[in-house]
C-alpha cells in the first residue's frame, strides 16, 4: 500500500514544483489532514457507495473550493473517482511526509508539564534549527510525568532536559559509584 500513496504523493509534490506552489500546496495538505481528522463523518460520507461520485464532487465543491486550490481540489476528486477515499488519510500523511523532505522540514513533538509560550516554543526551534539545517515544526505536548524541563522527540533525534532523566541519570551515577 505504501508504494499506492507514495504515487499520489509523488504525483502532487511534481505538480507542486511545476508550479512553484510547494509551500502553499503543503499547507493546503496539512489543513485537509486535520479537517479529515477531527471529522470522521468526512471519511464515512467520501467511503459510502451509496453516495454517488457527483454527490462527492459536490460537496468537495461546496465546502472546500473556498479554501483550497483547484489543484489539490482535483487532487482530491482522483482519490475518490478510484475509489481510494478509505486511503485518503494516509495519502494526505505520506504527502505531507512528502512535501517535508522536499522542502527539509521535519515536524516533532515538545514534551513539558505546563505549555510552553510562543517565545519559549521559538526559542528552542530557533536552537534545534541550527543543529539540525532543517525547519523544524513542533507541536506542544503536555507530560506532567516529567516533573519538570522539557524532551524534544524529532523524527531521528530526542533532546531531553526533563527532571525525570536528570534524576535517573543522577541515580546511575550514585549506585556506579556505590559499586
Amino acid at each position: 500500500m505504501n508504494e499506492l500513496y507514495n504515487r499520489y504523493a509523488l504525483a502532487l509534490l511534481d505538480l507542486a514544483k511545476e508550479e512553484n506552489k510547494v509551500v502553499e500546496y503543503r499547507q493546503e495538505v496539512d489543513s485537509l489532514l486535520t479537517v479529515i481528522k477531527d471529522n470522521p463523518e468526512i471519511m464515512k460520507f467520501f467511503g459510502s457507495y451509496y453516495t454517488s461520485e457527483e454527490a462527492k464532487n459536490a460537496l468537495i465543491d461546496e465546502k472546500l473550493s473556498k479554501y483550497y486550490s483547484k489543484n489539490v481540489i482535483n487532487f482530491i476528486k482522483v482519490i475518490l473517482k478510484n475509489n481510494r477515499s478509505m486511503y485518503l488519510y494516509k495519502i494526505f500523511k505520506e504527502t505531507l511526509f512528502r512535501f517535508d523532505d522536499y522542502l527539509n522540514i521535519e515536524e516533532g513533538k515538545i514534551y513539558s508539564t505546563l505549555p510552553l509560550s510562543k517565545k519559549d516554543m521559538d526559542r528552542i526551534i530557533e536552537v534545534i534549527e541550527r543543529n539540525t539545517d532543517k525547519k523544524i515544526v513542533l507541536t506542544n505536548v503536555i507530560d506532567p510525568k516529567l516533573i519538570g524541563g522539557i524532551k524534544v522527540v524529532l523524527k531521528n533525534d530526542i533532546y531531553d532536559a526533563s527532571l525525570v532523566t536528570q534524576v535517573d541519570e543522577l541515580k546511575s551515577r550514585l549506585l556506579r559509584k556505590g559499586s
